[in-house]
């Protein structure tokens, strides 16, 4: 079975007016700047699709994976958290919530 299955999920959907080309540059830098926040290592990034990225990292001894999907007015987030990250999933919620729909405008 696919362990990620498993893995508590953190999602949000943001709504933008922007291109989708600078909707993606936009939703790169908010998660770079999101991912810093949380004091990340070894931050990877890459662009799968033309209007999709999946980014992990480590923070604070926890593996964190995921993926941003940019659609003609929105950008779904997922954040794949290790189960013994659980306790943290209201915090980055939090910080998801404020950090992309801030550098989206």
């Amino acid at each position: 079975k696919d362990e990620r299955t498993f893995m508590p999920k953190v999602q949000g959907d943001y709504r933008h007016s922007l291109s989708p080309e600078k909707a993606v540059e936009k939703t790169k830098y908010a998660v770079l700047t999101l991912l810093e926040s949380f004091e990340a290592t070894d931050i990877e990034i890459v662009n799968d699709k033309p209007y999709a990225i999946s980014f992990n990292c480590h923070s604070r001894g926890f593996s964190i994976k995921g993926t941003a999907e940019i659609n003609a007015d929105s950008v779904s987030v997922v954040v794949e958290l290790p189960m013994v990250a659980i306790a943290f999933k209201g915090l980055i919620k939090a910080a998801i919530d404020r950090r992309i729909p801030e550098d989206l405008q």
